[in-house]
């Protein structure tokens, strides 16, 4: 939590860094904030920033939610007229830390005892934004089977919000636009590939989401866990003519959010024919000790 409260406090400090910057190079003409912004404008650019840690989607909604109450009024449109400069800095400013946020470290992805040390504890494949660490490992079936299973787990900056309210669903959301959970997978395809009888290529791949639901509740003694989930079909596109692709195995997400900015996240990649697709779906075993990892 202590990076994004820091970030929280940037934001902040650099509504008044820029009336520093004004009246230190304009000495003849100081102004206070409230001159420099309007009136009000501090305090709606304070309520945005607490916002970040309470509104769902965070910034995503913050900034047009914002932007629409400033000037949905006469008052508000003839403010921007005569402080426009230097709420547009404010504005930019703060976008620009926020994205920054984006590469601040993350902690270290939970990793359960029982599962022992992980294959790897990084992946050059992954994405440089927003910043994360993932950790792999493989399980083999004992009988030679195809119930061969690539465990993944991730933890990832949030910079689109600091709260945890909707940042798993808001996470997915962004990731499925902009593709970006694929670039993490072919780690996770590569060992695929080396353990099933299909020759696969982790560049010729394509996930497509499957209709179920979107949270599932997991019960760990007596507590109860309700978090995000997401399935995809794992489809190879050089193993077919068709457009979308041979399906060779699923994925399954599970989204943990936390009030650190961040988001923990488990991936289960199993091929097609291993029997927890059908009588495990939602991968219970593996995320109850996922989610009682310290």
């Amino acid at each position: 939590m202590l990076a994004s409260v820091i970030l929280s406090s940037l934001l902040v400090g650099v509504l008044f860094l820029i009336v520093f910057l004004k009246n230190s190079t304009d000495e003849n003409n100081k102004m206070t904030v409230r001159e420099v912004y309007g009136d009000k404008a501090l305090e709606l650019f304070l309520a945005c920033i607490a916002l970040l840690w309470i509104l769902p989607y965070g910034a995503i909604a913050v900034l047009p939610l914002a932007l629409l109450v400033s000037v949905m009024s006469p008052a508000g449109r003839q403010a921007w007229s005569a402080h426009g400069k230097f709420r547009t800095y404010a504005i930019t400013a703060m976008i620009v830390i926020l994205l920054m946020g984006g590469l601040v470290p993350t902690s270290t992805p939970k990793s359960p005892e029982s599962w022992g040390q992980p294959l790897f504890t990084e992946n050059p494949n992954a994405p440089l934004y927003p910043s994360g660490q993932q950790y792999t490992w493989l399980r083999l079936p004992t009988d030679g089977g195809l119930n061969v299973e690539i465990i993944q787990s991730l933890s990832i900056r949030t910079p689109h919000q600091y709260g945890k309210f909707s940042a798993a669903s808001s996470t997915f959301s962004i990731a499925d636009l902009f593709n970006m959970q694929e670039s993490r997978l072919d780690q996770a395809i590569q060992l695929l590939d080396q353990q099933i009888v299909f020759d696969i290529d982790e560049d010729e791949m394509m996930l497509e989401t499957i209709n179920d639901k979107r949270s599932h509740t997991y019960d760990i003694g007596t507590e109860s866990y309700k978090l995000d989930i997401r399935l995809y079909e794992l489809r190879s596109l050089t193993l077919t003519s068709d457009p979308n692709g041979f399906k060779v195995g699923e994925v399954f997400c599970v989204a943990e959010s936390t009030w650190s900015g961040e988001l923990n996240i488990l991936v289960v990649v199993r091929p097609v024919g291993h029997t927890g697709l059908e009588s495990d779906r939602y991968a219970e075993g593996l995320t109850v000790q996922w989610i009682s990892a310290d």
